[in-house]
């Protein structure tokens, strides 16, 4: 028995010390838990929300799945091309190349929905490069496969997809420039007599270091359209392959770091995202994360139903560092050294200036876009269409207009250029441009051989004469979002000088584009501005109104007569009267902020039997100076009587506080709520608001002064990460505690009864 009860108690304290240790970890475990989770929270999910918006920015995609490929035996052995890589991978992903062969990466064309045109670069023309035609093993190194060299390639060939340019993660896999798309298998020069050589990668390395796509796989093509850094589009270069946050809020390398495909979201390997057919809404874009309202202001969600997001939010491209190509005249072409050689000439910044391959160029950097009406359509001009040499031909003319609904005005970069074309025919043309044979531009520098040679690739005629022609080409600005306070202001657009916007241009007729040109910008779009320099002729009527006017915040900022009263009809003033609107959406139009705050009071709480008081209901109209009705001490007690009559025996009213001094002191936002906020208190009681000494000091009994200090910042408190821990936290531990407390007199043979059984059982050995 006693050996039975010396192993019970043994059990009890190994199984006790096991619960103790059990209870004190969890309990340690949440406290962890408990640290941790607020930071991660706020790190991952609330970095985007913007002022009114309920959602959350989407997690930078990630593999459900981490699969380390190099464990796999097929990819363990040495790949001599890149089709061989591909028929590895197929062997476990026997979908993907069928759904890559269904994408307008494989096939680079492109119907499009509305119009009917069948686009894509298979058959578009443009101002760089031109066009595909008899110049494939060029331009399709930045094609998703192998072997496109010519209009034989086999688009049903799997094995000529190629996976590695999309999801290598090592940085060594690269596409050769003139190989059809493959990479190099040996050592190989380019440019020609450069001196560089392009190393082969290691394809099987590379496979087994596959993951998902990135910026450095998607901008190894688009960052390089158009042949070099930075040449088609002005919002994609390789600046942001590590972006600041400055350069782009969205892809910033240390702060929400996106890819590519977190917005151009995949399915099937078909990715979102067309430029030949746009949603011109942000519902499909920036909506998805920041709402349809994202911002304080009602006036600037106003602006989304006809302005575009990037309008504001990119107010220049090509801000990395990077100057964007704006100008390629093909025609300046075809000019040699003295030798005869091909020659290159850069300018100071090192940007090539001149190519006798390819003609003149222009750059910039930090540009302003152009603006626009834009609703996401767009009509190519195509090889067929008769052009007017007379004009500058647009070759992707977006569609939109003020009177098109589902327009937005878009920042746009605009690439001009001149290329050449079938005098005859009037339509644009192919030049055949690449090649070792006679017959391309870049061998012989022959226009008319070249142009030849490229129509009769194409199987479209050619008259045997060309001529040049400028032409443009439209490309909506989408990234390189700067941060909010470098975001567009009124200003920017609503003046007279150096406006963004050429409202004229935009289809405004002259009165509303003079008034939309002028800030504050009015619903009455047809009136006429009078500025402060022209308001004396206001005088002769309204002297008293126009010398109140003169010393008030408007006179001083200029904002003139006319940008509040407007004409009740057409006709000349004093014949036909002026007007102007009483209601708060008038004085909202420029002081944003008041307007929001106000806009959530109860000020405005009409619908629930209160009245809407607006600005003027307080506002005195030209000195702006606070109304004080019935000889009051502020416009207040106008409608609050009760309430001024019971503070007129306060404390506060004896040292003239008044109404304002409590309901508009906040620095929470700009007092138009009129609610009492924490700051509204201890901006006068500070610190010793909660002490009773305090109340008797500033008390009129014992004659003390209040003052009022001037507003400071409220105290914040830091919690520092990792010091808190809740009361079940504790709980556990202590729990943990008890038990192992018991346990250790349980070993020590000191718990309740050991020494009297001891004290027996000693008698008994005696008797014994």
């Amino acid at each position: 028995m006693k050996n039975i009860t010396t192993r019970k108690k043994r059990g009890l304290a190994t199984g006790g010390i096991i619960l103790g240790i059990t209870l004190i970890i969890f309990g340690l475990s949440e406290q962890t838990i408990t640290q941790a989770s607020p930071a991660a929270y706020n790190q991952s999910n609330t970095i985007l929300q913007q002022p009114g918006s309920t959602e959350t920015a989407p997690e930078p995609s990630k593999s459900d799945v981490e699969v380390n490929h190099s464990e796999f035996e097929i990819l363990q052995q040495d790949f001599a091309s890149g089709p061989e890589v591909t028929k590895a991978c197929l062997s476990c992903h026997i979908n993907a190349a069928a759904e890559i062969q269904g994408t307008t990466h494989w096939t680079w064309e492109y119907e499009h929905p509305e119009t009917g045109q069948i686009l894509g670069k298979q058959n578009v023309i443009n101002s760089f490069c031109i066009a595909l035609d008899s110049n494939e093993p060029r331009c399709t190194s930045c094609h998703v496969g192998y072997g496109w060299t010519d209009d034989t390639f086999d688009f049903s060939e799997e094995e000529s997809v190629d996976c590695l340019v999309c999801h290598d993660t090592t940085g060594t896999y690269k596409k050769f420039p003139t190989a059809a798309g493959h990479p190099a298998y040996e050592p190989l020069e380019f440019p020609s007599g450069s001196g560089t050589i392009w190393q082969p990668p290691d394809l099987s390395y590379v496979a087994q270091n596959v993951g998902d796509t990135s910026r450095h796989t998607c901008g190894a093509c688009h960052f390089y359209g158009g042949g070099a850094d930075a040449v088609k589009h002005g919002d994609l270069d390789s600046s942001l392959l590590n972006p600041d946050f400055a350069l782009d809020v969205h892809l910033d390398a240390d702060g929400l770091n996106f890819s590519c495909t977190t917005c151009h979201n995949t399915d099937g390997h078909d990715l979102e995202g067309s430029r030949y057919s746009m949603n011109s809404t942000d519902e499909e874009t920036c909506e998805t994360c920041h709402t349809a309202e994202p911002h304080n202001y009602e006036i600037l969600n106003q602006h989304l139903e006809r302005i575009a997001c990037q309008t504001c939010h990119i107010p220049e491209y090509a801000r990395g560092g990077i100057a964007t190509k704006t100008w390629w005249d093909w025609s300046k072409a075809g000019i040699l050294d003295e030798d005869g050689n091909s020659q290159i000439i850069k300018d100071d910044e090192g940007h090539t200036i001149y190519d006798s391959r390819k003609g003149e160029f222009e750059y910039g950097e930090n540009v302003v876009p152009e603006y626009i009406w834009f609703n996401g359509e767009v009509d190519y001009t195509l090889l067929a269409d008769t052009v007017d040499p007379a004009n500058i031909l647009t070759i992707n003319p977006p569609g939109g207009s003020r009177d098109d609904e589902a327009s937005r005005i878009w920042p746009m970069k605009v690439f001009r250029g001149i290329q050449p074309y079938d005098v005859d025919n009037n339509t644009l043309v192919i030049p055949h441009l690449f090649g070792s044979d006679s017959a391309a531009y870049w061998k012989s520098f022959e226009w008319d051989a070249a142009i030849e040679a490229g129509m009769t690739y194409a199987g479209a005629p050619y008259s045997g004469s060309y001529d040049f022609i400028e032409t443009q080409m439209y490309w909506p600005i989408t990234h390189m979002v700067a941060p909010a306070e470098e975001a567009l202001t009124c200003l920017n657009c609503h003046t007279g000088e150096d406006s963004r916007l050429d409202f004229s241009a935009l289809g405004y007729t002259e009165g509303q584009a003079q008034a939309l040109s002028h800030f504050p910008p009015t619903a009455n779009l047809g009136m006429v501005i009078i500025s402060s320099s022209e308001s004396d002729q206001c005088t002769e009527c309204h002297e008293e109104q126009v010398h109140y006017w003169t010393d008030s915040k408007h006179g001083q900022n200029d904002v003139g007569c006319v940008a509040c009263h407007k004409l009740e009809s057409e006709g000349t003033h004093p014949d036909t009267a002026y007007s102007v609107s009483l209601e708060a959406d008038l004085c909202g139009g420029c002081h944003l902020e008041d307007y929001h705050d106000w806009s959530n009071s109860q000020h405005t709480d009409s619908e629930n039997g209160r009245f809407s008081i607006a600005c003027i209901s307080c506002h005195e109209s030209h000195a702006l100076i606070q109304l004080v009705p019935r000889d009051g001490t502020t416009s207040c007690d106008a409608c609050h009587k009760n309430k001024a009559d019971d503070v007129v025996h306060s404390t506060h009213t004896a040292k003239g506080v008044t109404c304002v001094d409590c309901h508009k002191v906040t620095q929470q936002n700009t007092g138009h709520t009129f609610e009492i906020q924490s700051d509204s208190c201890t901006r006068c009681h500070g610190r010793d608001i909660h002490s009773a000494n305090n109340l008797l000091l500033v008390s009129p009994a014992q004659g003390a002064a209040l003052t009022v200090p001037e507003p400071t910042e409220a105290p914040v408190k830091e919690e520092a990460v990792g010091a808190y821990v809740n009361i079940s936290t504790w709980g556990y531990v202590l729990i943990g505690i008890m038990i192992g407390l018991l346990v250790y007199w349980l070993i020590a043979g000191k718990e309740p009864g050991t020494s009297a059984e001891r004290v027996n059982a000693e008698e008994e050995t005696k008797e014994s």
